[in-house]
């Protein structure tokens, strides 16, 4: 006797596809109807929809992150800003106080 394994070809899915499919299943359409409309397994569907989840989560706190670097940058600018003038004021001082002596 031979030990065969059965080894099943993976079905690849565009993209495209993939996102009309999870536009159904966010509409509401239950899970098993789709499955056996599309032929795709419900635990395949079950791993989209959970995907899908966590980029758009991931998506959220890169903005989030994004929002809060920017407003550090400004802040960091207009310190900088207020440095350089503070800089310039103590230069002036520096030369009034030296040339008087």
């Amino acid at each position: 006797m031979e030990n065969q394994k059965s080894s099943k070809e993976r079905r690849s899915y565009e993209p495209d596809f993939k996102a009309e499919i999870l536009k159904l299943l966010i509409s509401g359409k239950r899970v098993k109807e789709i499955s056996e409309t599309f032929g795709i397994a419900e635990n395949l569907l079950y791993r989209w929809k959970s995907l899908s989840t966590m980029k758009t989560k991931s998506r959220t706190s890169e903005s989030e992150n994004n929002s809060k670097s920017a407003v550090e940058i400004a802040k960091l600018k207009a310190e900088i800003e207020r440095l350089k003038t503070d800089r310039e004021i103590l230069k002036k001082a520096l030369g009034l106080l030296s040339s008087s002596d």
